[in-house]
């Protein structure tokens, strides 16, 4: 129970009611946020108690369970829906423009990308909406162009920033632009282009020790100019991209005793950001399993394959085109899945224990989904 000290100390005590302070607030503390804002309309004490710095920071510890931030496509604009790792709706916040959420948005923002490849940032906290400036495709048709986004931080000094990478399909082109987040003046200014060509099937780029890595086409990749199985990465400090971390490639190789090549692992791999560190999942159409591999050591390029999941058998025969991945690892050790199929999909969760998958929600390719880990409580809430 919630000390009588702290109570006082967060200006409970102001508050009138049967209850005792400390009493009222350990129920208050039990509460998801939905409820919790309704409460501040009740008077001011509860409004100013509610909002404390204090309270919030205690109420993140005892509510650290992840949300999904799925995209629902209303009419005439999109809607994000938050929900639990049950399906249950927590917080929805409608009209939120035209797009998708981008997958691997942030710890506390989502990422909502336009048909045009223009960018907004929710902050699903306060409900705002930032607008980013338009990007420059040189008139060509949106259609036709590709892009990758990865959203984070520098290592140094936490400033916020967007790389986005635009690839014009008829001529091969790319477009590659950065954007620091907070800035009033914030333009997107071009920096360098990656060393090769991006994967198709992983679209977004994952942060990890302040850059952003992503994983190569390597049908299209020359061997004599980028080593196999090297993931790009774009470090947001320098603003530069680098090919010094070495995935799993070669590893999966060597385990497939030859029954897979680089052309077969081009639409099975999937980056992911789980456990503090890169995961890498592998696909196999064959036997109908996802492996997951865990960066272990980023200096040498050390990887380890920590789990194998057997996907429903709803999803046997789909072969690569069914996409796998992971979206988070909770604290039971249950892996969540994004599981996408054409314009379909759905996320589950996944118990090793048991050895079994459940449905959490449906998603579709156009509308997207992802992962908020921040508090839904803020001191401007009402």
């Amino acid at each position: 129970m919630a000390s009588a000290a702290a109570a006082a100390g967060w200006g409970l005590g102001a508050v009138d009611g049967v209850l005792p302070p400390e009493l009222l607030l350990d129920v208050l503390l039990r509460l998801p946020a939905g409820p919790i804002c309704r409460l501040r309309a009740v008077c001011r004490s509860w409004l100013a108690f509610t909002t404390d710095p204090h309270f919030i920071a205690a109420h993140a510890a005892r509510h650290p369970a992840p949300l999904l931030a799925v995209g629902v496509q209303g009419f005439p604009r999109l809607c994000v829906d938050l929900v639990d790792l049950s399906g249950n709706l927590v917080k929805q916040i409608l009209r939120v423009g035209k797009g998708r959420v981008v997958s691997g948005s942030s710890a506390d923002r989502v990422l909502v990308a336009g048909e045009d490849h223009s960018v907004r940032v929710l902050n699903p906290t306060t409900g705002s909406i930032s607008i980013l400036p338009s990007h420059r495709c040189g008139g060509a048709d949106p259609s036709t162009i590709a892009a990758w986004f990865a959203f984070g931080q520098t290592a140094s000094t936490g400033e916020c920033k967007l790389v986005r990478i635009l690839l014009n399909i008829d001529n091969s082109r790319h477009l590659s632009e950065v954007i620091t987040i907070g800035d009033t003046d914030g333009e997107w200014r071009e920096t360098a282009n990656p060393p090769g060509y991006l994967g198709w099937n992983c679209t977004n780029g994952v942060v990890f020790k302040g850059a952003a890595y992503f994983i190569l086409d390597y049908c299209f990749s020359d061997p004599s100019f980028l080593e196999r199985g090297c993931m790009p990465s774009f470090d947001f400090a320098t603003e530069k991209w680098s090919v010094a971390l070495q995935g799993p490639l070669n590893r999966i190789l060597e385990e497939s005793n030859g029954t897979l090549s680089y052309h077969d692992l081009a639409n099975q791999l999937m980056l992911s950001g789980l456990k503090g560190t890169l995961c890498t999942s592998h696909w196999n159409d064959q036997f109908y399993t996802v492996d997951l591999w865990f960066l272990t050591d980023s200096e040498k390029g050390t990887w380890s394959k920590d789990h194998r999941i057997n996907v429903d058998a709803v999803f046997h025969g789909i072969g690569d085109y069914l996409k796998v991945q992971p979206l988070l690892v909770t604290d039971e050790g249950k892996i969540v899945l994004s599981m996408q199929m054409g314009s379909k999909g759905v996320v589950q969760i996944y118990d090793p224990v048991t050895d079994t998958s459940s449905d959490i929600i449906q998603i579709s390719i156009y509308t997207g989904a992802s992962v908020f880990t921040g508090s839904l409580l803020c001191p401007q809430s009402v």
